[in-house]
């Protein structure tokens, strides 16, 4: 089975894609002295592209102080960083919203769960004051599981023996994973995202999200998307076969100084912002 999944990375032709113009925003806004027109020149190549921005930047999600009418508007008025967050939100949609039946998890929960951690992730960040840029945390939890899109294809030739010994095993699932595929989904969407060629902050995310104990470049990011991720999961929104498997690090705990009563209060604030999110899928 690994064999087939190398193969599959090695032929990108088959992997899910961004597109060029996508690519290009990305590598603009990673650097400091991007030029606003330059950006809004970029966007509007792509007629598609241009419409869902200023389609999503008129949303009740991110509220804008007036209407938005031009690309160039939705980057004067919400901010670069925003406008690339809307990018990918576009980008990535019909990637994280297929279904993913080996995991069982429909397209809709998986698009849900990964906006929720998204936004979770975010809240957490500003809440702590940490030192992270607010738009790299929604970035890195709105792809933190997408490795699972890659291996949800393969699923099928052994679902069944992976759930028999599932029902038994009491480690992590990703064991799992790598014991049937040869790759976790983290190592998965880690190879994805490189393949993207994203930054290393993503990556690490994706790789990993649940063990943040084992990274060492931005062990405060991963353990944000960590925490993030484990309350969406407990709150029953996008479960998989692996259930509640993915225990909470006390080490990222530690490394973002959440507490106790910080859980529980993300805890609570799920439903309000699985509304809050409906006001962007809607769009």
């Amino acid at each position: 089975m690994k064999e087939k999944i190398d193969q599959l990375f090695e032929n990108e032709a088959q992997l899910p894609k961004i597109s060029s113009v996508v690519s290009k925003v990305m590598e603009m806004v990673g650097k400091p002295d991007v030029v606003i027109a330059d950006l809004a020149k970029e966007i509007s190549k792509d007629p598609g592209l241009t419409a869902a921005v200023i389609k999503l930047s008129n949303s009740a999600y991110f509220r804008p102080a007036k209407p938005v009418k031009t690309v160039q508007e939705s980057l004067m008025t919400l901010g670069i960083k925003t406008v690339q967050e809307i990018v990918l939100l576009n980008e990535t949609k019909g990637i994280l919203k297929k279904e993913l039946k080996g995991y069982q998890v429909d397209g809709e929960s998986n698009w849900l769960h990964s906006l929720i951690v998204a936004e979770l992730a975010k809240r957490i960040a500003v809440q702590k004051k940490l030192k992270v840029d607010k738009d790299v945390v929604f970035t890195a939890g709105l792809l933190h599981n997408i490795g699972k899109v890659i291996l949800a294809e393969f699923f099928p030739a052994v679902l069944m023996q992976f759930r028999t010994e599932l029902q038994t095993y009491q480690g992590p699932y990703t064991d799992l994973e790598a014991k049937f595929f040869g790759y976790t989904h983290q190592e998965a969407g880690a190879k994805l995202l490189a393949k993207w060629n994203f930054p290393e902050e993503l990556i690490e995310v994706a790789r990993y999200y649940t063990e943040p104990e084992k990274a060492t470049q931005f062990p405060e990011l991963v353990s944000i998307i960590h925490i993030a991720n484990c309350i969406v999961i407990l709150g029953g929104m996008g479960i998989d076969i692996g259930g509640l498997k993915i225990p909470l690090s006390s080490k990222a705990l530690q490394n973002v100084g959440v507490t106790e009563g910080d859980l529980q209060m993300y805890y609570t604030l799920l439903p309000e912002m699985a509304k809050h999110i409906e006001e962007l899928i809607s769009v």
